[in-house]
């Protein structure tokens, strides 16, 4: 906890970022004067100070909660637990550093330093406006500080009327026979998610114009060596003790968030497809299980929920006034799902039929089922106050001697409430390249276009194909069109990293998105981005209301998850030889499996088949009510 003495010293703790190895740790700082001084345990000595006067203190516009402190080149990151207690340090930090630039100003023009400069006719201008600096960024960041101080106290006390409004809310579905006063709950439940959200929204904003304004300023400031004492140490210690296991969570306002997985990945991984073929000796092939080290610990509709990571472009979106613009952002939003395939070489598990997924975000619901075996199809939806999306995936395998190419049959629909408009994206292939022989990569490829039925108007993006040497690899390229089919924008960029719309009649550019920063060791843990660590997370609360099909309970990716390869491996087996015995059943009893969820029917637009939802899932979480489900995983283990 914080503390701010008479002597003006502030004292507490906060995460410090050590290294990839390392990651945050907890450590205790000080503001004393015009100083950071940094402790491992506020009962230990002092590793490091480090002068405020000329350092670039900013606010990640992307992470809620982190501080970046740069002095010389160097950038000391830092996270609170809250944020208003972010905004509070943030403000403590200026406070210091306006308190010993106005301290320097007056020494500039004493009588002593005049002399010395022998009259210069441009002393006296020089010295006026440093003065002038100092008052005016005094002035800006004490208005800055007080808009982020009532922002962050409107956070805070929506978080506490979030509970409330919970238990409220629950109580009325409870009672409630009428199903206007049902909506009326639900609109209240979302009008409350969207005013949390865009509060965060601000606060984000704000610290990304800090950010720039800062930046512009600390370019004009001279870097003097004399006025900081830096230890090495400040920066990283070598024997800094373990306090948090990778399973540890940090906190991000009131939601549990995990920042790693519990166990790395094994060696075995770097094992090659000749392994698979060696393991295939001697074994029935019709009842071939694919080995676990070939397996990531995540779920294939996990994988379909890995898209709203960036669910804010569809939300950025349903806010714009141009049509144009609005195809951008949508078209984007399936640019930027692609981004979590980057290196991943491994595939999720298969979903047994009948299992399903749901995933709660800020203001968004998702929800998935396995929906049929043969071919194997998941359908998915999502929905919020401002849009819906739904797919449904199959995928039809190729094999091109070194590659293997999966091209995903079915389309992908967004609706966009607020102007009533539906769109519908065609996906790219995807590749596992040099299966055989080589580095395996994983690749996107192919000519897609992203459809406003409404309007008409078209995004025609291509996917390039990697080249010898990597050219070209994780390119995209393409035009936005109107009605008539006139060009008005350009897109370009990679579903690697970012996204840029130009304007063809101005030359105007818009960064239209920027892949999250990968997280610490994301190469020992399968080369997940950090929101996929969020979907096997099973807690306490979830353990109580998710269905006994949901993906979570699945102990073949659980046991992977923790790292023992050899229970993951028994226990795939056994869940599908299970499913084999369902299987067996249904065909007995001449039974056709029907999804609980979704409706096979025919799109009126598309003609195609495809799988709707029919919205009964969240009425029957509500309720607790699951007897309408096989109970296909123990709930328990």
């Amino acid at each position: 906890m914080e503390t701010k003495d008479s002597k003006g010293r502030t004292e507490g703790y906060l995460l410090k970022w050590i290294n990839m190895w390392k990651g945050w740790k907890r450590r205790y700082f000080i503001i004393k004067d015009s100083f950071l001084i940094y402790k491992e345990e506020s009962s230990k000595t002092v590793k490091g100070t480090i002068s405020l006067q000329d350092a670039t203190i900013k606010m990640s516009a992307k992470d809620a909660l982190k501080i970046s402190i740069n002095y010389s080149g160097v950038v000391l990151k830092l996270k609170a637990c809250s944020i208003p207690e972010k905004v509070q340090w943030v403000n403590w930090l200026r406070q210091a550093q306006v308190a010993v630039r106005k301290s320097i100003v007056p020494r500039l023009s004493t009588p002593g330093l005049e002399e010395d400069k022998k009259g210069s006719p441009f002393d006296d201008v020089d010295t006026k406006v440093q003065e002038l600096d100092v008052i005016l960024e005094e002035r800006f960041q004490a208005r800055n500080d007080q808009v982020l101080t009532r922002l962050s106290k409107v956070y805070s006390i929506h978080t506490c009327m979030e509970d409330t409004l919970k238990a409220f809310i629950a109580q009325v579905m409870e009672v409630a026979d009428s199903e206007s006063i049902r909506d009326l709950a639900e609109k209240l439940e979302a009008y409350s998610n969207q005013l949390k959200l865009e509060t965060l929204d601000a606060l984000q904003s704000l610290g990304q114009k800090e950010d720039q304004s800062q930046t512009e300023g600390a370019k004009q400031r001279s870097q003097s060596s004399d006025s900081v004492s830096l230890s090495e140490e400040f920066f990283d210690t070598a024997n800094e003790e373990e306090i948090s296991k990778n399973l540890d969570a940090t906190v991000r306002g009131d939601v549990e968030h995990r920042v790693g997985l519990p166990a790395k990945r094994s060696d075995l991984n770097k094992i090659s497809v000749w392994q698979v073929l060696k393991d295939m000796i001697g074994k029935d092939l019709t009842h071939f299980s694919v080995p676990i080290y070939f397996i990531e610990p995540i779920g294939m509709m996990q994988k379909m929920a890995e898209c709203l990571a960036y669910e804010d472009l569809l939300r950025r979106a349903a806010h714009h006034p141009d049509s144009l613009m609005r195809l951008a952002y949508v078209a984007t939003f399936l640019i930027a799902q692609y981004s979590c395939t980057h290196k991943r070489t491994k595939k999720p598990f298969n979903p047994i039929l009948g299992e399903t997924f749901e995933y709660v975000g800020s203001g968004y619901k998702f929800f998935c089922e396995q929906v049929s075996h043969h071919p194997p199809i998941s359908a998915c939806h999502c929905h919020s106050d401002l849009y819906e999306f739904w797919m449904h995936t199959h995928m039809k395998f190729s094999f091109w001697g070194k590659t293997l190419e999966g091209v995903p049959l079915g389309s992908m629909n967004v609706y966009l409430k607020p102007y009533k408009e539906r769109y519908i994206l065609g996906r790219p292939a995807t590749a596992a390249c040099n299966v055989i022989i080589g580095n395996m990569y994983m690749d996107n490829y192919g000519e897609t276009t992203t459809v406003n039925t409404k309007t008409g108007e078209k995004a025609k993006i291509n996917y390039n194909r990697c080249g010898w040497f990597g050219k070209n690899y994780a390119l995209v390229n393409g035009t936005i069109c109107d009605a008539n089919g006139n060009t008005v924008y350009e897109l370009t960029g990679t579903w690697i990293d970012s996204v840029k719309l130009k304007k063809i009649s101005t030359g105007e550019e818009t960064l239209l998105w920027k892949s999250h920063p990968l997280p610490p060791e994301w190469e020992s843990f399968y080369y997940f981005p950090e929101f996929t660590y969020q979907l096997n997370n099973l807690t306490p609360a979830l353990r109580e209301v998710l269905p006994p099909t949901d993906s979570r309970f699945r102990s073949d990716q659980r046991a992977l998850e923790n790292g023992n390869l050899k229970l993951a491996q028994a226990e795939k087996i056994k869940l599908e030889e299970m499913q084999r015995a369902m299987r067996k059943e249904r065909e007995k009893n001449n039974v056709k499996h029907k999804p609980v969820y979704y409706v096979e029917m025919v799109d009126d637009l598309t003609k195609e088949n495809t799988y709707m939802f029919n919205w009964k899932y969240w009425d029957d979480r509500e309720s607790g009510n699951w007897s309408r489900l096989p109970k296909l995983f123990d709930t328990n283990s």
